[in-house]
């Protein structure tokens, strides 16, 4: 080879090398672009999910305190008509209306409670069933963006 053709291989040979290393510069700086926006949509909808998972837990605690209210409730309701109960006992003037008083009572007892019991248990449901669905609704807003990112 002689020297004219050994400065034109090189000079070929450079001016690749620089067209490669200018690839190579320009598909970094695009993939570190790409990767940065995927960063900041997955913080977007981490960020998303936990203020809706901190409204559903929030909700789901005020349920929680409404049905722990409804036991303190019905345990008064139950203490009252127990007392009630044995003031009237105290009143009665016959066996039969004792027996009766006691009839009576644990018929409404179990009435009452059979009501509460049914309506701590809609109401649980219904605050469970907010939550799992507040829950679904915030990770279906984030699952999207996680395959963004991904």
């Amino acid at each position: 080879m002689t020297t004219a053709a050994k400065k034109t291989a090189a000079k070929t040979e450079d001016f690749s090398a620089a067209k490669i290393a200018d690839g190579a510069r320009e598909f970094v700086t695009r993939t570190a672009a790409s990767a940065k926006e995927r960063t900041e949509s997955a913080y977007e909808g981490a960020q998303k999910f936990n203020s809706g998972l901190e409204k559903t837990m929030s909700r789901l605690v005020t349920g929680y305190v409404g049905i722990l209210s409804e036991i303190a409730d019905a345990s008064r309701a139950n203490t009252l008509h127990t007392l009630a109960m044995v003031e009237k006992l105290a009143q009665a003037k016959s066996v039969t209306e004792a027996g009766q008083i006691q009839v009576d009572y644990v018929r409404e007892y179990a009435t009452a409670n059979y009501d509460r019991a049914r309506n701590a248990f809609a109401q649980t449901r219904d605050v469970v069933t907010e939550g799992a669905e507040a829950i679904r609704e915030g990770v279906a807003e984030v699952l999207p963006m996680t395959k963004k990112a991904a």
